[in-house]
């Protein structure tokens, strides 16, 4: 057996005996020990000694009285700063672990103990508010205010988002009150700013509902200014039309501040859902029809529809709300200045000029040649009658469309005469469609309906079908009246079944006498014979059955495609239709 070393102390000769003890046989080391703390029992070396066997061992109660036993000597407290550092680590952490396990068997006295060395050791400003979070949350009696006031009087905190972090995410939900109000206003300021950061950065997804925890900032505020509950109740902010009616009731308070916070929370949230469910959609003017039912849900004389629509009259209508009177626009300007992402400097503020009517300030630069450029060009100049700007735009627009195809949109043309918003989705179809129906609707409008334009109309039409059927049935009823229809782009260009149906009607119809000339030159017997039902020989009917059999093959073919060709084919004749009575520059 080795000898022991003779310049050993008698603690450190028993502590190292209790060592190698540990090595084969635990129930040996801890004899040691025990016989090391009866002989020395104030001894620190001894104390922290017998806490690192039970720590090693796994054995959580016993290691939490030795580290209590140290806590309350209080000697050679340098010692026990990084285990007392470790421990406040393990209690920030989400994990389980021995550390934590430890903590929670100590005493509250001695745990608020381990507690406040840490805080009172940590040099770091950073670190320092963390763990006076961490101490906050394990003994919130102590009081948030002074952590309150490190955090958002620290230097760094402007710049620096984890201060803001801390304070809004971690601080604010330990708070119940706080002393003062001019505080408190910097709380709530801060919260709205970093939660609406939040939400638009993409590389932060840890913060379950955040709008939640803002609404509950709110509720801090609101309970100690005495304000109405229901504007501070999330669940409430959820029926906007409600909540925004409830908004109006505030308009004229002296006190503006109920109104500046809820309704600023409310605008950036309603912001925030719209440009989420928006996508890759685009504003337009679009159309009304006095002949369709009107929609039941629509209020006022503006109606919107699409994608976004519910969330964007919301956040339109609060900020105007916002922006009512002099004393509470100010005081949102003050607000806003000190708000680090605005969504509403890009995209809403145009569209908000849209939804009021300022064409002005909605249109885009006149050297603006994007895919969005033209289509709300196109839209502010039908709706301006000038119908010229309006095909020139869709000209240039169309090889720009995108690759994705999409669907119709059945709600371009609502029912009523009030004034129609729509955000039209950047895919190639609807804004085919968009733009099929402003030319139709600009082919009306003209002076001398020659049976060009009505052809041209029926080429239209077809991508949209049913939307203008009543139109339709319209251009059928002039065609009997008239008796004749001289429309040599027929078979290139009208391929859709139902229109093909009508008009095989209208040429098997008992008793009416009408020509159509539909067939081109070339596919008709007999030099220039046209196709009537006056007078008909079998070699023309033979004609016109041929004919239409050849369109129904067709017709499984892409109107979308055709749409773009005739449009494109032509150009001439739209760049010209505005010369010639279709429409005027009114502006």
């Amino acid at each position: 057996m080795p000898g022991v070393d003779t310049a050993l102390s008698d603690e450190d000769y028993i502590i190292a005996k209790a060592k190698n003890a540990q090595r084969y046989n635990i129930h040996s080391a801890k004899a040691w020990m025990l016989t090391a703390k009866t002989l020395f029992p104030t001894n620190f070396k001894i104390q922290f000694e017998a806490y690192l066997m039970e720590k090693q061992s796994g054995n959580v109660q016993e290691a939490a009285e030795c580290f209590s036993s140290l806590m309350i000597s209080r000697q050679n407290l340098p010692a026990l700063l990084p285990e007392i550092s470790a421990i406040a680590n393990a209690l920030r952490s989400a994990e389980g672990s021995f550390l934590s396990q430890m903590f929670d068997n100590i005493c509250p006295d001695i745990q608020l103990t381990i507690l406040k060395t840490s805080v009172e050791n940590s040099d770091d400003t950073m670190e320092h508010c963390r763990l006076l979070v961490l101490l906050l949350k394990k003994f919130p009696q102590l009081g948030v205010d002074s952590l309150v006031k490190t955090l958002i009087n620290a230097e760094k905190f402007f710049y620096d988002n984890r201060y803001a972090r801390l304070l809004v995410v971690e601080t604010l939900p330990l708070l119940s009150s706080l002393e003062s109000p001019r505080l408190l206003q910097r709380l709530v300021i801060k919260a709205i700013d970093f939660y609406n950061s939040y939400v638009y950065d993409e590389n932060e997804h840890d913060i379950t509902d955040p709008w939640q925890r803002l609404y509950g900032v709110l509720d801090l505020m609101g309970r100690q200014l005495g304000w109405d509950p229901f504007f501070y109740n999330y669940s409430n902010s959820l029926n906007k039309e409600t909540y925004f009616q409830k908004l109006l009731t505030l308009r004229n308070n002296d006190d503006c501040r109920q109104l500046l916070y809820c309704g600023t929370t409310f605008f950036l949230r309603s912001l925030y859902e719209q440009k989420s469910l928006k996508g890759n959609h685009i504003l337009v003017e679009a159309l009304s029809d006095p002949e369709i039912t009107p929609s039941k849900r629509r209020k006022g004389e503006l109606e919107v529809t699409g994608i976004s629509a519910h969330q964007f009259q919301a956040a339109a209508n609060c900020w105007e709300l916002l922006h009512s009177n002099d004393h509470i626009s100010r005081e949102f300007t003050k607000l806003a200045n000190q708000i680090q992402v605005k969504p509403w400097s890009e995209g809403f503020a145009d569209e908000f000029a849209l939804y009021r009517g300022k064409y002005d300030e909605a249109m885009p630069e006149d050297t603006a040649t994007s895919l969005t450029a033209c289509i709300v060009k196109a839209s502010i100049y039908y709706f301006q009658n000038y119908y010229g700007g309006c095909i020139e735009n869709i000209l240039r627009a169309l090889p720009q469309l995108p690759n994705v195809e999409g669907v119709l949109e059945p709600e371009l043309i609502v029912g009523g005469k009030h004034r129609h918003l729509h955000f039209l989705p950047v895919t190639k179809v609807a804004i085919m469609h968009y733009f099929c129906t402003l030319l139709i609707r600009i082919l009306s409008n003209s002076e001398n309906k020659t049976d060009v334009i009505h052809g041209h109309m029926l080429v239209l039409m077809q991508l949209g079908w049913p939307q203008e059927e009543a139109m339709f049935i319209h251009i059928m009823d002039i065609i009997r009246q008239k008796g004749v229809f001289h429309y040599h782009l027929f078979s290139t260009y009208i391929i859709h079944i139902d229109i093909l149906e009508e008009l095989s009607y209208i040429w098997n119809e008992q008793g009416n006498n009408i020509v159509l000339d539909i067939i081109p030159n070339s596919q008709q017997h007999l030099g220039q014979r046209r196709i009537g039902t006056r007078g008909a020989d079998k070699g023309v009917k033979e004609d016109f059955k041929q004919a239409m059999k050849a369109q129904v093959a067709r017709s499984n073919e892409s109107i979308l495609n055709l749409m773009i060709q005739f449009i494109t084919s032509e150009r001439k004749f739209f760049t010209q239709i505005h010369s010639v009575g279709l429409g005027k520059h009114n502006m």
